[in-house]
Parts: structure tokens; C-alpha cells; sequence
């Protein structure tokens, strides 16, 4: 199993484009330590030609024309494109915008939960996603989903969602109290297997439970929210007035973040995604990306590829 990492950043990717932080200065002044990131999303496959897009970013086709992989074949005909599916975790923008970008008449099999297949029902913006080419498929939390196409052929790989705490998406919030916000079934993580390695992708996290941390074997490789360094980030950074918390997301340092609730879990490798542009790890010479290294934890970036 191939997994590459399209995109690594959080929404408004990095630099973000009205940010004028420290790092998205060094970033769009080509530092070499600043790497710029796209907007979180991976991209799968069993057999190296038919790929299973997960999340489907506002980045995509940036992201499609970076990775000659995802491009149709010289060979292939006038319309073609070796993605076969993708599969959402949630409803945020940057989860679902790209799908936008897939609407070209080409045949592919979509895999979403009842939260998101509501959200994208409901908005006549959607419908530009012809039925007569896109196959949508319902993913169950706590069920294994084989894989398919949109002509039904297996591609080698089976998902298991489950739920994780999150809150509804931003264009959902009704109120500022995050209790009223938070929604069981809002956010899913996904486990994709070949039947032998398996691959976690968990973009979005507001905490870790026992549950989570049962789930993973030593030979797993874990793709992790990254969002924030600590909890009240992008306050003292000037750039926002929301805790990490306060949008659903787990911080990465600290005794309740998740290096700390992950610190004894054995795993293959575990990669921090989904990095907001605030976040002082996406400095490769901070002092924060020292002691993420230093965890056993890699911070991921745009055309990353994990072969399991």
C-alpha cells in the first residue's frame, strides 16, 4: 500500500494567504526551513494505478497537477483519471470543497457518512456532482467498507470509520458554546487497509480517547491532527480569537495534548497533518519541531509518500 500526502496544512493552507506571521513570511520567501503545505488530504492506492483521494481538499487541483500520478495516462483516452474514490471524514470546507473541482463528468465512487451525505444533499451547490457518474456510498461507523469504483471493481482496499470527538462545521455553528457545538457523529477517523498494513487518518481530533488509542497495533502508521502547538495559539499570535479547543481540535504539546496522549502507544510511524499556518512546528528549525522529532513524531508536508 502507497500513501502520499497531498496536502498537510489546515485550512487556508500555508502560507495562508492573509496571514503575515512569522512563518508564512519564510515561507513565501522561499526559507528552506518553511516548506509551503496545501490544505490536508492523502491519497491511497493498493496497486500504484487506481487511487482513493482522502478528503477531497479546496487544493485539489493544485494538488492533481503536482502528483503525475493522480493525472490521466498518456494512453488513456480523451477523459480519463486513475482516482477511483474518495472518501470525507467530515463536513468542513476544507474536507469537501474539492469535489467541486471532480465535476467534469468522470465516474468515481464517493464514501461518506449520513452527516456529510445530508450536507452534501442538501446544498443545490453539490448537485453538480452528476449521479450518473459519481456513485455515493454510505460508510458506517464501526463497519469495514470494501472499496470500490464507480463501476463497482474492487480496488484493493477496505475503510473502517469511526467516530472521534469533533463539532459541526463552521458554516453549522449557531452559537459560541462549544458543548452545543459538539456532535457525535460530526467527525469521523478512517483506518484504510490492504488486509495486511493499516494506514490511520485522523485530520481533525478534539481529544484522544481510550477507544482511539485501543484501536492501533505496532505496525500501523497514524496521520494525526497537527492543528495547533497549544491550545490559545492563534490568540497570542494575533491572528484569530478562537482556542484550539473552541474549534475541535486537540493541541499537539502539553500534558492533555496528543504527543502526550499517544506517548505509549507503539506505532510504525506517526505523522502530524492537517497543520494550521500559526502552528511553530512548520519551521523545520524550531525549537517545536525539535520536540516533535524528538517525541518520534514526523511533521508531514506536501508530496510525503509512506509506503507500507
Amino acid at each position: 500500500m502507497l500513501v502520499k500526502v497531498l496536502g498537510a496544512a489546515a485550512g487556508g493552507g500555508f502560507p495562508q494567504w492573509n496571514c503575515n506571521c512569522d512563518g508564512c513570511r519564510r515561507a513565501r520567501a522561499g526559507d528552506p526551513a518553511v516548506r509551503p503545505r496545501t490544505q490536508a488530504s492523502l491519497a491511497v492506492s493498493a496497486d500504484g494505478a487506481r487511487w482513493v483521494l482522502l478528503n477531497a481538499s479546496p487544493d485539489l487541483p493544485f494538488q492533481i497537477k503536482s502528483n503525475a500520478c493522480l493525472q490521466p495516462a498518456g494512453d488513456a483516452g480523451a477523459r480519463s483519471s486513475p482516482i477511483a474514490a474518495v472518501v470525507i471524514s467530515s463536513g468542513d470546507v476544507d474536507c469537501i470543497a474539492g469535489l467541486l473541482s471532480l465535476r467534469e463528468g468522470q465516474k468515481f465512487a464517493l464514501y461518506a457518512d449520513g452527516f456529510v451525505q445530508r450536507i452534501l444533499f442538501e446544498n443545490r451547490v453539490f448537485r453538480v456532482l452528476d449521479k450518473k457518474f459519481v456513485m455515493f456510498s454510505a460508510l458506517m461507523a464501526g463497519r469495514v467498507t470494501e472499496l470500490v469504483d464507480a463501476d463497482n471493481q474492487a480496488l484493493g482496499l477496505t475503510v473502517e470509520a469511526f467516530h472521534v470527538a469533533g463539532k459541526v462545521p463552521l458554516y453549522q455553528e449557531t452559537s459560541d458554546d462549544i458543548a452545543a457545538l459538539r456532535a457525535d457523529d460530526a467527525v469521523i477517523g478512517l483506518c484504510v487497509s490492504d488486509g495486511v498494513k493499516r494506514v490511520f487518518y485522523v485530520p481533525g481530533c478534539g481529544a484522544v480517547t481510550e477507544g482511539l488509542r485501543a484501536r492501533m497495533r505496532p505496525e500501523d502508521v497514524l496521520f494525526f491532527d497537527g492543528t495547533l502547538w497549544r491550545d490559545d495559539e492563534m490568540i497570542v499570535a494575533g491572528t484569530g480569537v478562537k482556542t484550539g479547543a473552541r474549534m475541535g481540535h486537540l493541541s499537539v504539546s502539553g500534558p492533555g495534548g496528543s504527543i502526550a496522549a499517544f506517548a505509549d502507544v507503539k506505532l510504525a510511524r506517526k505523522v502530524f497533518v492537517h497543520i494550521n499556518n500559526t502552528n511553530p512546528i512548520l519551521r523545520d528549525d524550531s525549537a517545536e519541531a525539535r520536540q516533535v522529532r524528538a517525541a518520534g513524531w514526523e511533521v508531514g508536508y506536501d508530496g510525503m509518500e509512506v509506503r507500507l
